[in-house]
């Protein structure tokens, strides 16, 4: 079998996680390709260490291997160890500066760093690339959001909304803007759209507190009752509950 034949061979255990097999098969082999599927073995028996060394290995041998820094970061990303995956991100980018993927990456991990206009900068380029990449505006949306730049979020959110207007997501989003800007019927609107595409614990609590702001206490009520039914360990339903039930009984 050749090189290329061994590794899609690989590629097939890997898929049948036979982790093991797959690691003896590419043992003898010093392709890029190996030592990435060598890592992906190593990462998914929760060998962190060990997927990362192939890694390193592998960015040695092949020091121009965009891809091997990419997969280094995203180790690195996923275990929120966010300054190594900078440094690795920055390492792809600077062989591959205009792959959406890899500057995609960047824009999350500066986002986790809470370098909002930094994010917001790499993402605005990840959509000159992808105008249609939701994921990507929905990040520009939350980095204005979290410096308390709400119009300028809820332009993002709209942006969004015209490729996408059934992602619950960007009106949960848009729902916690006008939230802060005090629109509470209009949050409520959101939250119910919301939750009318995705039910969730977080979308009820928020919409149960723009309710209460409204002062439609029982609603408010009945939507803390149905997070707390998703999540009934969380300390912030409970609190809510008993805010509203003093607030019913006035």
């Amino acid at each position: 079998m050749t090189e290329e034949d061994l590794i899609e061979e690989a590629e097939r255990l890997i898929r049948e996680k036979e982790y093991e097999k797959a690691i003896k098969l590419l043992e003898n082999i010093e392709l890029p390709e190996a030592f990435v599927l060598k890592s992906d073995c190593y990462y998914a028996r929760k060998q962190k260490e060990k997927a990362i060394a192939e890694l390193k290995k592998g960015i040695e041998k092949f020091p121009y291997s965009h891809y091997l820094y990419y997969k280094l970061s995203l180790i690195f990303f996923n275990f929120r160890e966010f300054s190594n995956a900078l440094k690795e991100i920055d390492n792809a980018l600077a062989i591959m500066p205009y792959s959406l993927e890899y500057n995609k990456l960047k824009g999350m991990i500066l986002f986790e760093m809470q370098n909002y206009e930094e994010a917001y900068n790499v993402f605005t380029y990840v959509t000159k690339l992808k105008p249609d990449d939701i994921e990507a505006r929905l990040y520009k949306a939350e980095c204005y959001y979290r410096i308390g730049r709400y119009l300028d979020a809820l332009a993002e959110v709209n942006r969004a909304l015209e490729y996408d207007n059934k992602n619950p997501l960007l009106h949960f989003l848009k729902g916690k803007i006008y939230l802060e800007t005090r629109y509470y019927k209009l949050a409520i609107n959101e939250f119910k759209i919301a939750l009318s595409l995705s039910p969730s614990a977080e979308i009820y609590y928020y919409l149960a507190i723009a309710e209460y702001l409204n002062k439609d206490f029982k609603n408010a009520i009945v939507h803390i009752n149905e997070a707390i039914k998703e999540k009934p360990n969380d300390p912030r339903f409970k609190e809510i509950l008993e805010i509203l039930n003093n607030m019913n009984k006035q």
